[in-house]
């Protein structure tokens, strides 16, 4: 009976361990189940996830595209912003060059006026000095000379003077012209 017993307690050990295996496994097949389907779930969120990227992909290489088009308008921008700055400094050398000449040809022609305004002084002053000489050389000769010739030398001396006169009038108005 010991042996019966024994034989009994020992097959009711083996259900027990045998009904709690199956427990343990059946719980095991739950928790890989949940397992499973987490990770169908999450594969399912990771292929919505790809398919939003994707979406995302298209308009952000759009937007690296735009971006790119602008710097490239605004890099054209610039250059010609300093295209616009090296023809302004070449405008501003000319101008300064112009500037210069013309500074120059005025100095030259003031010179020149100058000299021409010296020279036509210069020649009135000669032909009063001529005036002068004939009016002193006439009076000489009509000291020599008797008073008889007075009226012949007088008359002499007034066309002398009347000449140089006429000449001073006409470089007067030379002089004007020119100016």
């Amino acid at each position: 009976m010991i042996v019966t017993w024994s034989a009994a307690v020992a097959a009711g050990a083996f259900v027990i361990l045998v009904t709690g295996l199956l427990v343990g496994m059946r719980i095991l097949l739950g928790r890989l189940a949940q397992v499973q389907q987490s990770a169908e779930a999450m594969q399912r969120d990771v292929a919505r996830l790809g398919e939003e990227l994707r979406g995302l992909v298209t308009p952000a290489e759009e937007t690296i595209r735009t971006a790119n088009r602008q710097l490239t308008n605004v890099n054209r921008l610039f250059e010609a912003a300093g295209e616009v700055g090296g023809t302004i400094k070449h405008t501003t050398s000319a101008v300064q060059s112009v500037t210069a000449v013309l500074a120059d040809s005025v100095a030259r022609h003031a010179e020149r006026a100058s000299t021409k305004r010296q020279i036509g002084e210069a020649f009135e002053w000669a032909e009063l000095g001529i005036a002068a000489w004939q009016l002193w050389q006439s009076k000489r000769s009509a000291a020599a000379s008797a008073s008889a010739d007075e009226a012949g030398h007088h008359a002499h001396v007034t066309a002398a003077f009347s000449e140089s006169t006429s000449r001073d009038e006409g470089h007067a108005k030379n002089e004007r012209s020119e100016s």
